[in-house]
Protein backbone atom coordinates (compact mmCIF):
# COMPACT_ATOMS: atom_id res chain seq x y z
CA UNK A 1 0.00 0.00 0.00
CA UNK A 2 1.36 2.92 -1.38
CA UNK A 3 2.03 6.26 1.48
CA UNK A 4 -0.50 8.16 0.18
CA UNK A 5 -2.70 5.10 0.59
CA UNK A 6 -1.93 4.31 4.26
CA UNK A 7 -2.41 8.10 5.12
CA UNK A 8 -5.58 8.11 3.35
CA UNK A 9 -7.04 5.04 5.19
CA UNK A 10 -5.69 6.27 8.84
CA UNK A 11 -7.04 10.06 8.55
CA UNK A 12 -10.63 8.24 6.97
CA UNK A 13 -10.83 5.74 10.21
CA UNK A 14 -10.07 9.07 12.85
CA UNK A 15 -12.64 10.86 10.57
CA UNK A 16 -15.16 8.37 10.99
CA UNK A 17 -15.40 7.47 14.53
CA UNK A 18 -15.41 11.12 15.72
CA UNK A 19 -18.53 11.51 13.46
CA UNK A 20 -19.94 8.59 13.94
CA UNK A 21 -20.10 9.76 17.69
CA UNK A 22 -20.81 13.10 16.93
CA UNK A 23 -18.32 14.81 18.89
CA UNK A 24 -18.07 18.45 19.10
CA UNK A 25 -14.68 20.79 19.43
CA UNK A 26 -12.48 19.07 17.17
CA UNK A 27 -9.91 21.37 16.11
CA UNK A 28 -10.13 20.92 11.98
CA UNK A 29 -6.34 20.29 11.56
CA UNK A 30 -7.04 16.64 13.69
CA UNK A 31 -9.82 15.86 10.91
CA UNK A 32 -8.19 17.85 7.49
CA UNK A 33 -5.28 15.88 5.32
CA UNK A 34 -2.87 19.64 4.01
CA UNK A 35 -2.66 18.80 -0.02
CA UNK A 36 -1.77 21.82 -2.37
CA UNK A 37 -4.17 19.52 -5.10
CA UNK A 38 -6.84 16.98 -5.18
CA UNK A 39 -5.84 13.50 -5.91
CA UNK A 40 -6.86 11.12 -8.68
CA UNK A 41 -10.24 9.86 -8.08
CA UNK A 42 -9.14 6.55 -7.61
CA UNK A 43 -7.27 7.15 -5.21
CA UNK A 44 -9.68 8.90 -2.86
CA UNK A 45 -11.59 7.38 -0.37
CA UNK A 46 -15.08 7.83 0.22
CA UNK A 47 -15.50 10.59 2.97
CA UNK A 48 -12.28 11.68 2.72
CA UNK A 49 -11.21 14.85 4.11
CA UNK A 50 -8.88 17.24 2.45
CA UNK A 51 -7.42 21.07 3.78
CA UNK A 52 -6.38 22.66 0.22
CA UNK A 53 -3.37 24.99 0.91
CA UNK A 54 -3.33 28.64 -0.44
CA UNK A 55 0.12 28.74 -2.09
CA UNK A 56 -1.62 28.31 -5.37
CA UNK A 57 -2.93 32.06 -6.68
CA UNK A 58 -6.44 31.80 -7.23
CA UNK A 59 -6.85 34.58 -8.81
CA UNK A 60 -4.99 34.36 -11.69
CA UNK A 61 -6.12 34.29 -15.77
CA UNK A 62 -9.49 36.54 -15.40
CA UNK A 63 -10.87 34.84 -12.09
CA UNK A 64 -10.06 37.72 -10.02
CA UNK A 65 -11.72 40.12 -12.36
CA UNK A 66 -14.79 40.54 -9.90
CA UNK A 67 -15.53 39.54 -6.39
CA UNK A 68 -18.36 37.48 -5.85
CA UNK A 69 -20.23 35.67 -2.79
CA UNK A 70 -19.41 31.83 -2.18
CA UNK A 71 -17.42 31.12 -4.78
CA UNK A 72 -14.89 27.72 -4.90
CA UNK A 73 -11.48 28.19 -6.23
CA UNK A 74 -10.67 27.27 -9.11
CA UNK A 75 -8.77 24.22 -8.37
CA UNK A 76 -12.32 22.22 -7.69
CA UNK A 77 -13.45 22.43 -11.09
CA UNK A 78 -10.02 22.15 -12.86
CA UNK A 79 -10.25 18.61 -11.18
CA UNK A 80 -13.47 17.89 -11.89
CA UNK A 81 -12.53 18.91 -15.51
CA UNK A 82 -9.19 16.92 -15.83
CA UNK A 83 -10.69 13.36 -14.14
CA UNK A 84 -13.88 13.51 -16.09
CA UNK A 85 -13.91 15.60 -19.26
CA UNK A 86 -12.25 15.21 -22.65
CA UNK A 87 -11.16 18.41 -25.64
CA UNK A 88 -15.20 17.94 -27.34
CA UNK A 89 -17.05 16.94 -24.49
CA UNK A 90 -19.73 19.80 -23.55
CA UNK A 91 -19.86 21.22 -20.29
CA UNK A 92 -22.16 23.10 -17.85
CA UNK A 93 -22.59 24.53 -14.95
CA UNK A 94 -26.18 25.58 -14.16
CA UNK A 95 -25.47 27.49 -11.25
CA UNK A 96 -22.41 29.54 -12.71
CA UNK A 97 -22.02 32.64 -10.48
CA UNK A 98 -19.21 34.49 -11.48
CA UNK A 99 -18.02 31.80 -14.01
CA UNK A 100 -15.25 30.20 -12.44
CA UNK A 101 -15.62 26.75 -14.16
CA UNK A 102 -16.53 28.19 -17.48
CA UNK A 103 -13.08 29.98 -17.28
CA UNK A 104 -11.66 26.79 -16.38
CA UNK A 105 -13.26 24.97 -19.06
CA UNK A 106 -11.58 27.18 -21.79
CA UNK A 107 -8.29 26.00 -21.15
CA UNK A 108 -9.87 22.24 -21.70
CA UNK A 109 -12.93 21.69 -23.66
CA UNK A 110 -14.31 23.70 -26.37
CA UNK A 111 -17.61 23.93 -25.53
CA UNK A 112 -18.92 24.84 -22.38
CA UNK A 113 -22.23 26.63 -21.15
CA UNK A 114 -22.98 28.19 -18.11
CA UNK A 115 -26.52 29.41 -16.51
CA UNK A 116 -27.76 31.80 -13.59
CA UNK A 117 -30.73 33.65 -12.62
CA UNK A 118 -28.56 36.47 -11.52
CA UNK A 119 -28.26 38.94 -14.25
CA UNK A 120 -25.13 40.66 -12.86
CA UNK A 121 -23.48 37.16 -12.22
CA UNK A 122 -24.21 36.55 -15.97
CA UNK A 123 -22.13 39.94 -16.95
CA UNK A 124 -19.51 38.95 -14.95
CA UNK A 125 -19.16 35.35 -16.76
CA UNK A 126 -19.55 36.46 -19.69
CA UNK A 127 -16.21 39.30 -19.43
CA UNK A 128 -14.41 36.78 -17.64
CA UNK A 129 -14.83 34.33 -20.36
CA UNK A 130 -15.40 36.21 -23.49
CA UNK A 131 -12.72 36.44 -26.23
CA UNK A 132 -11.36 39.73 -25.91
CA UNK A 133 -7.78 41.41 -26.80
CA UNK A 134 -5.28 42.50 -24.35
CA UNK A 135 -4.07 45.47 -27.18
CA UNK A 136 -7.81 46.83 -27.80
CA UNK A 137 -8.53 46.96 -24.14
CA UNK A 138 -5.23 48.60 -23.43
CA UNK A 139 -6.39 51.11 -26.20
CA UNK A 140 -9.72 51.83 -24.62
CA UNK A 141 -8.03 52.15 -21.04
CA UNK A 142 -5.88 55.03 -22.59
CA UNK A 143 -9.24 56.30 -24.42
CA UNK A 144 -10.71 56.35 -20.48
CA UNK A 145 -7.61 58.23 -19.32
CA UNK A 146 -7.98 61.09 -21.90
CA UNK A 147 -11.71 61.72 -21.44
CA UNK A 148 -12.12 61.03 -17.79
CA UNK A 149 -12.82 64.58 -15.38
CA UNK A 150 -12.51 63.05 -12.00
CA UNK A 151 -15.87 64.25 -10.82
CA UNK A 152 -19.03 65.06 -12.08
CA UNK A 153 -21.03 68.54 -11.54
CA UNK A 154 -24.03 67.40 -10.24
CA UNK A 155 -24.14 64.58 -8.11
CA UNK A 156 -27.41 61.42 -9.65
CA UNK A 157 -28.60 58.67 -7.28
CA UNK A 158 -27.99 56.12 -10.03
CA UNK A 159 -31.02 53.57 -9.18
CA UNK A 160 -34.58 55.34 -8.43
CA UNK A 161 -35.88 53.96 -5.29
CA UNK A 162 -32.18 54.21 -3.59
CA UNK A 163 -32.79 56.76 -0.12
CA UNK A 164 -29.73 58.14 1.47
CA UNK A 165 -27.54 57.15 -1.23
CA UNK A 166 -24.73 59.45 0.65
CA UNK A 167 -24.65 56.41 3.34
CA UNK A 168 -22.96 54.37 0.98
CA UNK A 169 -20.50 56.72 -0.70
CA UNK A 170 -18.82 60.06 0.27
CA UNK A 171 -19.70 63.23 -1.91
CA UNK A 172 -15.99 62.90 -3.79
CA UNK A 173 -16.43 59.38 -4.43
CA UNK A 174 -19.88 59.54 -5.75
CA UNK A 175 -18.74 62.11 -8.30
CA UNK A 176 -15.64 60.56 -9.40
CA UNK A 177 -17.86 57.12 -9.89
CA UNK A 178 -20.29 58.81 -11.90
CA UNK A 179 -18.15 60.78 -14.38
CA UNK A 180 -15.94 57.38 -15.05
CA UNK A 181 -19.75 55.46 -15.08
CA UNK A 182 -20.68 58.28 -17.94
CA UNK A 183 -17.03 57.93 -19.63
CA UNK A 184 -17.23 54.32 -20.09
CA UNK A 185 -21.03 54.26 -21.63
CA UNK A 186 -19.73 56.69 -23.90
CA UNK A 187 -16.76 54.91 -25.60
CA UNK A 188 -17.15 53.53 -29.30
CA UNK A 189 -16.41 50.40 -28.88
CA UNK A 190 -18.47 46.57 -28.94
CA UNK A 191 -20.71 45.69 -25.93
CA UNK A 192 -18.35 42.86 -24.75
CA UNK A 193 -15.70 45.41 -24.48
CA UNK A 194 -17.88 47.77 -22.26
CA UNK A 195 -19.38 45.11 -20.29
CA UNK A 196 -15.82 44.35 -19.87
CA UNK A 197 -15.35 47.96 -18.90
CA UNK A 198 -18.04 48.04 -16.61
CA UNK A 199 -17.24 45.03 -14.71
CA UNK A 200 -14.09 46.52 -13.54
CA UNK A 201 -15.71 49.70 -12.69
CA UNK A 202 -17.99 47.79 -10.73
CA UNK A 203 -15.62 45.38 -8.82
CA UNK A 204 -14.30 48.94 -7.47
CA UNK A 205 -17.92 50.06 -5.89
CA UNK A 206 -17.31 47.67 -2.64
CA UNK A 207 -13.87 49.26 -2.24
CA UNK A 208 -14.03 52.59 -2.80
CA UNK A 209 -17.32 53.09 -1.11
CA UNK A 210 -18.13 53.39 2.61
CA UNK A 211 -19.20 49.69 3.02
CA UNK A 212 -17.11 46.91 4.93
CA UNK A 213 -15.09 45.04 3.01
CA UNK A 214 -14.43 42.35 5.71
CA UNK A 215 -17.80 41.10 5.27
CA UNK A 216 -19.49 39.61 2.62
CA UNK A 217 -23.15 41.17 3.84
CA UNK A 218 -23.24 44.50 2.54
CA UNK A 219 -23.54 47.18 5.36
CA UNK A 220 -21.89 50.04 6.74
CA UNK A 221 -20.06 49.50 10.04
CA UNK A 222 -20.91 51.61 13.27
CA UNK A 223 -17.18 50.25 15.26
CA UNK A 224 -15.17 49.91 12.59
CA UNK A 225 -15.27 53.49 10.52
CA UNK A 226 -13.10 52.38 7.16
CA UNK A 227 -11.37 55.08 5.18
CA UNK A 228 -12.28 54.58 1.76
CA UNK A 229 -9.03 54.84 -0.79
CA UNK A 230 -9.81 57.34 -3.68
CA UNK A 231 -11.44 56.05 -7.21
CA UNK A 232 -8.80 56.78 -9.94
CA UNK A 233 -6.38 55.08 -8.19
CA UNK A 234 -8.56 51.75 -7.24
CA UNK A 235 -9.50 51.65 -11.02
CA UNK A 236 -6.60 52.28 -12.43
CA UNK A 237 -4.99 48.60 -10.10
CA UNK A 238 -8.20 46.99 -10.72
CA UNK A 239 -7.26 47.57 -14.90
CA UNK A 240 -4.15 46.72 -14.44
CA UNK A 241 -4.87 43.13 -13.12
CA UNK A 242 -7.70 42.24 -15.19
CA UNK A 243 -5.80 43.43 -19.27
CA UNK A 244 -2.72 40.71 -17.02
CA UNK A 245 -5.73 38.00 -16.43
CA UNK A 246 -7.09 38.66 -20.49
CA UNK A 247 -3.39 38.01 -21.55
CA UNK A 248 -3.24 35.05 -18.95
CA UNK A 249 -6.67 33.51 -20.28
CA UNK A 250 -5.78 34.29 -24.23
CA UNK A 251 -2.50 32.00 -23.62
CA UNK A 252 -4.07 29.41 -22.28
CA UNK A 253 -7.57 29.06 -24.21
CA UNK A 254 -8.10 26.45 -26.31
CA UNK A 255 -8.08 27.32 -30.28
CA UNK A 256 -11.97 27.39 -31.03
CA UNK A 257 -13.34 27.37 -27.37
CA UNK A 258 -16.57 28.94 -26.69
CA UNK A 259 -18.12 29.73 -23.37
CA UNK A 260 -21.65 30.24 -23.81
CA UNK A 261 -24.00 32.34 -20.62
CA UNK A 262 -27.45 31.85 -20.50
CA UNK A 263 -29.83 33.86 -18.36
CA UNK A 264 -31.85 30.87 -16.94
CA UNK A 265 -33.68 28.58 -14.20
CA UNK A 266 -31.40 25.59 -13.48
CA UNK A 267 -34.96 23.90 -12.58
CA UNK A 268 -35.87 23.96 -16.35
CA UNK A 269 -32.69 23.87 -18.57
CA UNK A 270 -33.33 25.39 -21.84
CA UNK A 271 -31.00 22.23 -23.85
CA UNK A 272 -31.38 19.39 -26.22
CA UNK A 273 -32.13 15.98 -24.31
CA UNK A 274 -29.01 13.86 -23.97
CA UNK A 275 -26.79 16.80 -24.99
CA UNK A 276 -24.57 17.54 -21.66
CA UNK A 277 -21.59 15.23 -21.06
CA UNK A 278 -20.03 16.59 -18.03
CA UNK A 279 -21.93 18.77 -15.06
CA UNK A 280 -19.61 20.68 -12.58
CA UNK A 281 -21.34 23.09 -10.42
CA UNK A 282 -21.69 24.64 -7.27
CA UNK A 283 -25.61 25.40 -6.56
CA UNK A 284 -26.47 27.85 -3.60
CA UNK A 285 -25.91 27.30 -0.36
CA UNK A 286 -29.50 26.88 2.08
CA UNK A 287 -30.38 29.72 3.30
CA UNK A 288 -26.54 31.12 4.12
CA UNK A 289 -25.35 33.20 1.45
CA UNK A 290 -28.26 36.85 0.01
CA UNK A 291 -25.90 36.54 -3.21
CA UNK A 292 -27.87 39.64 -4.52
CA UNK A 293 -28.06 41.61 -1.16
CA UNK A 294 -24.11 41.03 -1.43
CA UNK A 295 -24.00 42.57 -4.63
CA UNK A 296 -26.44 45.45 -3.56
CA UNK A 297 -23.69 48.39 -4.59
CA UNK A 298 -23.25 46.68 -7.25
CA UNK A 299 -26.68 46.81 -8.96
CA UNK A 300 -27.05 50.34 -7.79
CA UNK A 301 -24.90 51.57 -10.15
CA UNK A 302 -25.26 48.80 -13.23
CA UNK A 303 -29.24 47.80 -12.78
CA UNK A 304 -30.34 49.62 -15.14
CA UNK A 305 -28.72 48.02 -17.44
CA UNK A 306 -29.53 44.60 -16.54
CA UNK A 307 -33.06 45.01 -16.39
CA UNK A 308 -33.28 46.13 -12.40
CA UNK A 309 -34.91 49.41 -12.85
CA UNK A 310 -35.41 49.81 -9.53
CA UNK A 311 -35.10 49.32 -5.78
CA UNK A 312 -38.13 47.43 -5.37
CA UNK A 313 -37.43 45.24 -8.26
CA UNK A 314 -34.09 44.76 -6.85
CA UNK A 315 -35.77 43.92 -3.33
CA UNK A 316 -38.56 41.24 -5.20
CA UNK A 317 -35.71 39.43 -7.44
CA UNK A 318 -33.13 39.10 -3.86
CA UNK A 319 -36.15 36.10 -3.15
CA UNK A 320 -36.75 34.20 -6.38
CA UNK A 321 -33.15 32.24 -6.87
CA UNK A 322 -33.03 28.67 -4.97
CA UNK A 323 -31.62 29.22 -1.88
CA UNK A 324 -32.91 32.53 -0.79
CA UNK A 325 -33.80 33.26 2.51
CA UNK A 326 -37.01 34.57 1.75
CA UNK A 327 -38.88 33.23 -1.28
CA UNK A 328 -41.16 35.30 -2.68
CA UNK A 329 -42.92 31.84 -4.02
CA UNK A 330 -44.86 30.16 -1.82
CA UNK A 331 -43.29 27.03 -1.48
CA UNK A 332 -44.41 23.62 -0.68
CA UNK A 333 -46.06 22.38 2.87
CA UNK A 334 -43.64 19.89 3.66
CA UNK A 335 -39.63 18.60 2.66
CA UNK A 336 -39.84 16.08 0.42
CA UNK A 337 -40.72 12.14 2.02
CA UNK A 338 -37.12 10.98 1.03
CA UNK A 339 -35.44 13.75 3.62
CA UNK A 340 -37.90 12.24 6.81
CA UNK A 341 -34.71 10.25 8.57
CA UNK A 342 -32.24 13.24 7.37
CA UNK A 343 -34.15 16.60 8.82
CA UNK A 344 -36.39 17.12 11.33
CA UNK A 345 -38.21 20.41 10.82
CA UNK A 346 -37.89 20.31 14.81
CA UNK A 347 -34.59 20.92 14.59
CA UNK A 348 -34.91 23.81 12.43
CA UNK A 349 -35.11 27.40 13.35
CA UNK A 350 -38.97 28.07 12.50
CA UNK A 351 -37.81 31.24 10.38
CA UNK A 352 -35.62 28.73 8.27
CA UNK A 353 -38.47 26.19 7.90
CA UNK A 354 -40.40 27.68 4.38
CA UNK A 355 -36.50 28.21 3.51
CA UNK A 356 -35.29 24.83 3.42
CA UNK A 357 -38.67 23.39 2.33
CA UNK A 358 -38.48 25.56 -0.88
CA UNK A 359 -34.85 24.90 -1.17
CA UNK A 360 -35.14 21.07 -1.13
CA UNK A 361 -38.15 21.63 -3.97
CA UNK A 362 -36.10 23.58 -5.86
CA UNK A 363 -32.98 21.41 -6.46
CA UNK A 364 -35.46 18.24 -6.84
CA UNK A 365 -36.85 19.97 -10.04
CA UNK A 366 -33.28 20.69 -11.00
CA UNK A 367 -32.01 17.36 -10.96
CA UNK A 368 -34.93 15.91 -12.41
CA UNK A 369 -33.98 18.54 -15.24
CA UNK A 370 -30.33 18.21 -15.31
CA UNK A 371 -31.01 14.24 -16.15
CA UNK A 372 -33.34 15.18 -19.28
CA UNK A 373 -30.52 17.10 -21.02
CA UNK A 374 -27.68 15.01 -19.60
CA UNK A 375 -26.30 11.65 -21.79
CA UNK A 376 -26.67 8.32 -20.17
CA UNK A 377 -24.17 7.64 -17.83
CA UNK A 378 -22.32 11.36 -17.49
CA UNK A 379 -20.97 12.27 -14.48
CA UNK A 380 -22.68 15.10 -12.25
CA UNK A 381 -20.21 16.76 -10.06
CA UNK A 382 -21.68 18.62 -7.04
CA UNK A 383 -20.45 20.98 -4.49
CA UNK A 384 -21.79 22.27 -1.62
CA UNK A 385 -21.40 22.86 2.14
CA UNK A 386 -23.41 22.63 5.30
CA UNK A 387 -24.53 25.34 6.97
CA UNK A 388 -24.46 25.53 10.59
CA UNK A 389 -26.85 27.22 13.43
CA UNK A 390 -27.77 27.31 16.45
CA UNK A 391 -29.20 24.11 16.26
CA UNK A 392 -26.43 22.17 14.88
CA UNK A 393 -25.46 21.06 11.05
CA UNK A 394 -28.11 20.13 8.55
CA UNK A 395 -27.07 17.09 6.26
CA UNK A 396 -27.94 19.23 2.97
CA UNK A 397 -24.76 16.73 1.57
CA UNK A 398 -26.68 13.67 1.90
CA UNK A 399 -30.10 15.55 1.15
CA UNK A 400 -28.99 16.31 -1.98
CA UNK A 401 -27.48 13.06 -2.69
CA UNK A 402 -30.84 11.66 -2.46
CA UNK A 403 -32.99 14.12 -4.52
CA UNK A 404 -30.29 13.44 -6.97
CA UNK A 405 -31.09 9.56 -6.78
CA UNK A 406 -35.04 10.39 -7.12
CA UNK A 407 -34.03 12.16 -10.37
CA UNK A 408 -31.55 8.70 -11.28
CA UNK A 409 -28.18 9.68 -10.75
CA UNK A 410 -26.18 7.16 -8.91
CA UNK A 411 -23.71 7.94 -5.90
CA UNK A 412 -20.32 7.28 -7.03
CA UNK A 413 -18.31 8.78 -4.28
CA UNK A 414 -17.83 12.33 -1.94
CA UNK A 415 -15.12 13.83 -0.74
CA UNK A 416 -14.70 17.02 1.56
CA UNK A 417 -12.44 20.27 1.61
CA UNK A 418 -12.15 22.76 4.33
CA UNK A 419 -12.95 26.19 3.46
CA UNK A 420 -9.45 28.22 4.41
CA UNK A 421 -11.04 31.66 4.97
CA UNK A 422 -14.14 32.92 6.15
CA UNK A 423 -15.17 36.54 5.27
CA UNK A 424 -16.33 37.62 8.34
CA UNK A 425 -15.23 39.85 10.97
CA UNK A 426 -16.54 38.68 13.63
CA UNK A 427 -16.56 34.84 14.55
CA UNK A 428 -20.07 34.74 16.12
CA UNK A 429 -18.73 31.54 18.12
CA UNK A 430 -19.59 29.35 15.21
CA UNK A 431 -23.05 30.46 14.65
CA UNK A 432 -25.23 31.85 12.57
CA UNK A 433 -24.66 29.71 8.99
CA UNK A 434 -20.73 29.57 8.76
CA UNK A 435 -19.72 27.29 6.25
CA UNK A 436 -16.55 24.90 7.49
CA UNK A 437 -16.60 22.88 4.77
CA UNK A 438 -17.11 22.22 1.30
CA UNK A 439 -18.61 18.08 0.06
CA UNK A 440 -17.71 17.12 -3.93
CA UNK A 441 -20.23 15.11 -4.64
CA UNK A 442 -19.61 13.05 -7.83
CA UNK A 443 -22.88 11.39 -9.02
CA UNK A 444 -23.77 9.69 -12.75
CA UNK A 445 -26.71 10.02 -14.59
CA UNK A 446 -27.83 6.24 -15.14
CA UNK A 447 -31.58 7.23 -15.10
CA UNK A 448 -32.92 4.28 -13.66
CA UNK A 449 -34.38 3.90 -9.88
CA UNK A 450 -31.47 4.33 -7.19
CA UNK A 451 -31.29 3.06 -3.84
CA UNK A 452 -29.94 5.47 -1.09
CA UNK A 453 -26.16 4.90 -0.04
CA UNK A 454 -24.84 5.41 3.33
CA UNK A 455 -24.86 8.69 5.14
CA UNK A 456 -21.59 10.67 4.95
CA UNK A 457 -19.68 12.25 7.85
CA UNK A 458 -20.92 15.20 9.68
CA UNK A 459 -18.58 16.73 11.56
CA UNK A 460 -18.86 19.56 14.09
CA UNK A 461 -15.49 21.30 15.12
CA UNK A 462 -14.33 24.25 15.66
CA UNK A 463 -12.64 27.33 14.60
CA UNK A 464 -9.39 29.23 15.52
CA UNK A 465 -9.82 32.76 15.82
CA UNK A 466 -7.14 33.16 12.70
CA UNK A 467 -9.61 31.35 10.41
CA UNK A 468 -12.46 33.29 10.54
CA UNK A 469 -11.32 36.85 9.51
CA UNK A 470 -10.22 38.00 6.00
Amino acid sequence: MSSFRKSSVAQHELFTTLSSSRTCGVEASDLFREVSSFPPFEEISNGELFSLSLSSNSANLTHGLHRFPAKYVPRVPAWALDEFASKNDVVLDPFCGSGTTLVEALSRCKVSIGMDCDPLACMITTSKTSALKHDRIHELGQQIRKSWHRAAPELDVPMPGVINFGHWFSESAWGDLQSLFATISLLNCTKQERDFLLCIFSSVLRYVSNADDQTQKTYVSGTLRKDAPEVASTFWKSFAKALTGVRELDALRLREAEARIMRGDATNIQLKPGSVDLVVTSPPYLDSVDYMYNLMLEYFWLGSLLGVPDRKTFNQMRRMPTGAKNPLAKGPSNLPACLADLISEIDIPSSRISATRSYCASMARHFRSAARIMKRNARYVLVIGNSKSGKGVLPIHDSLIRLAADAGFAFEKAFAYRIRRHYMKFPRAGRGGIITMDWIIILKNTQEQIRYPGRLPLPDFTLRGDEVAN
